[in-house]
């Protein structure tokens, strides 16, 4: 068997990634005895020489002595050396442990051959003698070398082979019982130092992988210092802090070592220290020895108040005894200003700082449940009362002056609410312009009439906003529970109901819910579910109304105008369903279907007649009408020239430039943009010039009360000369009497419209319609012809 496989056989298992840390260990431990094993070599190998003088085999002795002496020396020499050089290695190769072994292994032979040099003397005291030594020299020898089996039997082996062939051979009983010692003495030798290695073995692996795992949880923890926001802290069992991190400290703003050894409880600040403050539910928990977590403190900070998050584990010695806690913490201070930003942005409108739709759901809630519910006869209760309203005319200070000026005046106006309502109640803004206002308990129908009053009359003082002097004014509504409604989301609607009732009584009032209110309500819904399938049915018609030249009363074109053939109903005016339809967001469909019935109806009409169609502001606002225009050309075959679309002044108020930007792609396709009801609006002049119109259109009650009036007829004059004068086509809607013709066409009007001319009419009418025209016209050149001959033959 050669030394590797001795070294393999009698060494223990080892994981490959410690083998050379392992062997290095061991090779360690028997240099630290190198210097007394190889002392202990030479001083018995000299006594053993010198108790040889006199006798047969001093000679042989004396140079078995010098030449074990000599390899022992060499040892000393390449110990000594080892030790000078320091190379700083951490690991040995199997190769070095093997020559170790080679070299345990020549000693063992030297000292294996002093029972064959000393037994042929007569006697046993000599024999016996040797053997002692031999059993000395394996005892020093398993001592020196214990961590490493292997290099033992190598030494020992040969000793005990050399002493039991002449112990064996010697014929003397005694003799030979002490070869039976001397070979147990070999085995318990051998096998403990298989044992001791085997531990040793074992005590450095997990002496690495406790090392390993010390280091794993000095990086984590290192990363967790760096890299959370936690931090560590430890306590004794009375709750002292016994060790404190880096970042704690920081946290606390104390030096470290300032900290250590107070109790834990004397950060919180004075307001925890209260019967159920933080210090003493610290000091409950630190009794009940339990985990606990997410126990919030408040710690004073540099003369402020920060929020500290604790959360910790008993710990428990080997015996098992409460010795403390170790824990973590963390500043939630800024998580918690965070918070309660959140909660109130949640619950409080960012413009007026009033509660929100949110907190008033949540206060007409706790109102009904104290107040507004039905009581049992007798049980008392004033019930409780909700104020809707809103501001009259804001969405005209909006459109004309700008947002920025409109919630400027929404923070004047809640602030001049809240202070008129004062403890009264609850004031919220629910959206826009629209506020509520809850009243627990009721104070009485009278009570809560003068509220109303009061907040009319305040919201209705001008305003300064600006520089701009700004006169608004205020509707409200108000319905009383339990008399109003079975449940508060009645309530509010019921209170809104009665809103809608004071603006229709011409605005700046205040109504109490009624019945009939609800009815109302009920009619409005039915008619929306009417209008929603009114698509689907087809029920929505188009109806055209012609459009004459001035010059030769000739038929230019038709403006489209819809109506809904209801099968209750009867015949729907758009004044009855139009402002419904855009509030319900139908219009959007509904104008599609103009567009796409109206070019497919006009492209039957002789080519030079036009047809125009009226949009809504909602139609713009969905940034779908560029395609839906040329969707409709293309589909109907409609030349674009001959599609006019009519819109008002009021869009242009809107979100201009986008408007604007819409306008410019609808003329880039050919078609003929016209401005409605012109002269009714803000009529700015600003609008003719930053857009190329084609026509403007005069609005009939203009036309309905020139005659009567020399102002108005001026107007219009200045209107056509405008006209003229921008190269834009002038219309007169209204046209209904040939003073009213005479008198537009004086002022050079280019088209007129109206009821002399034409009413509104199905499309099937238009055949007729225009048969009738054309017969009319050839009956005038027949009629100016004879005319002529007459005044020639004359």
């Amino acid at each position: 068997m050669g030394p590797s496989a001795l070294v393999a056989r009698f060494s223990p298992a080892v994981p490959e990634a410690m083998a050379g840390r392992v062997r290095m260990e061991q090779v360690q431990a028997i240099l630290r005895l190198t210097p007394v094993m190889m002392g202990a070599n030479i001083l018995i190998a000299s006594l053993v020489s010198l108790t040889s003088i006199g006798s047969a085999n001093a000679l042989p002795l004396s140079v078995w002595a010098m030449i074990v002496n000599g390899y022992a020396l060499l040892g000393l020499y390449g110990w000594f050396s080892a030790r000078r050089r320091k190379t700083g290695k951490a690991s040995v190769s199997a190769r070095g442990v093997n020559r170790l072994v080679l070299q345990a292994g020549l000693l063992g032979v030297m000292w294996g051959v002093l029972p064959a040099l000393t037994f042929r003397e007569s006697g046993n005291a000599n024999p016996m003698l040797v053997a002692s030594v031999i059993a000395g020299m394996i005892g020093c020898g398993g001592f020196a070398m214990l961590t490493l089996p292997a290099a033992v039997i190598a030494y020992s082996t040969p000793m005990v082979v050399g002493s039991l062939i002449m112990l064996v051979t010697s014929h003397d009983p005694i003799l030979q019982a002490l070869a039976g010692l001397l070979v147990f003495c070999h085995l318990v030798v051998s096998a403990s130092c298989l044992s001791h290695a085997h531990i040793f073995v074992e005590r450095l692996v997990a002496s690495d992988e406790l090392e390993k795992q010390k280091q794993v949880v000095s990086l984590l923890l290192s990363d967790f210092e760096e890299g959370a926001s936690d931090w560590l802290w430890e306590v004794d069992a009375h709750g002292a802090l016994t060790y404190v991190s880096d970042r704690m400290a920081a946290a606390a703003g104390v030096d470290k070592e300032l900290l250590i050894g107070r109790p834990m409880s004397s950060l919180c600040g004075a307001a925890e220290g209260g019967p159920s403050g933080a210090v003493a539910a610290l000091s409950a928990l630190f009794g009940e020895q339990k985990t606990f977590r997410d126990i919030v403190v408040s710690v004073p900070v540099a003369g402020e108040t920060h929020w500290w998050s604790l959360a910790a584990k008993p710990v428990l010695d080997l015996d098992g005894h409460f010795i403390g806690f170790r824990g973590v913490g963390a500043d939630i201070t800024r998580a918690r200003e965070d918070q309660a930003r959140i909660s109130r942005l949640a619950h409080y409108d960012v413009l007026t700082q009033l509660p929100n739709r949110l907190s008033f759901l949540q206060a007409l809630g706790r109102a009904w449940t104290e107040h507004g519910q039905p009581k049992p006869e007798g049980a008392g209760g004033k019930g409780c009362a909700v104020l809707c309203l809103d501001l009259d005319h804001f969405k005209g200070v909006n459109d004309s002056l700008g947002h920025p000026i409109g919630d400027e005046l929404l923070i004047q106006a809640s602030a001049r609410l809240k202070a008129c309502v004062g403890e009264a109640g609850l004031v919220s803004r629910l959206g826009g312009d629209e506020f509520a206002v809850v009243v627990a308990p009721s104070p009485g129908h009278a009570a809560l009439g003068e509220l109303a009053q009061s907040i009319v009359a305040t919201l209705s003082r001008p305003y300064d906003v600006r520089g701009h002097n700004v006169l608004i004014g205020a509707s409200i509504g108000i319905a009383v529970a339990p008399l109003h409604a079975d449940d508060p989301d009645g309530l509010l609607k019921n209170a809104d109901l009665a809103l809608y009732g004071a603006k229709g009584d011409g605005r700046g009032a205040y109504r109490f819910f009624e019945t009939a209110m609800d009815v109302w309500a009920q009619e409005r819904r039915a008619l929306e579910m009417d209008l929603r399938d009114a698509l689907a049915k087809d029920e929505l018609k188009l109806f055209f109304q012609p459009l004459i030249g001035a010059s030769e009363n000739e038929i230019t074109g038709f403006e489209a105008l819809l109506r809904w053939q209801h099968p209750r109903r009867g015949l729907v005016a758009p004044a009855d369903f139009v402002e419904h339809a855009e509030q319900w967001g139908l219009i959007g469909k509904i104008g599609e279907w103009v567009l796409m019935e109206a070019c497919r109806t006009a492209a039957t009409w002789p080519a030079h007649m036009t047809v125009a169609v009226n949009l809504s502001p909602n139609q713009f606002a969905s940034g779908h009408l560029v395609a839906q225009v040329r969707k409709a050309l293309k589909s109907s075959g409609l030349a674009p020239e001959r599609l006019e679309l009519e819109i008002t002044e009021g869009l242009l108020l809107h979100d201009s430039a986008r408007t604007l930007k819409q306008l410019a792609d609808l003329k880039a396709l050919g078609v003929k943009i016209a401005m409605d009801d012109f002269g009714t609006g803000y009529s700015s002049l600003a609008y003719l010039w930053r857009f190329p119109f084609d026509k403007i259109k005069i609005d009939r009650s203009f036309v309905a009360e020139m005659q009567d009036n020399a102002a108005i007829a001026d107007i219009l004059r200045t209107i056509t000369l405008l006209g003229q004068t921008l190269n834009l086509k002038v219309t007169a809607e209204g046209v209904e009497t040939p003073s009213q013709a005479r008198l537009l066409a004086d002022m050079r009007c280019d088209t007129f419209q109206g009821f002399l001319y034409g009413r509104p009419m199905p499309v099937g009418d238009i055949p007729s319609f225009l048969m009738s025209d054309l017969a009319r016209r050839m009956r005038r050149v027949e009629s100016d012809d004879a005319t002529a001959e007459a005044v020639t033959g004359g």
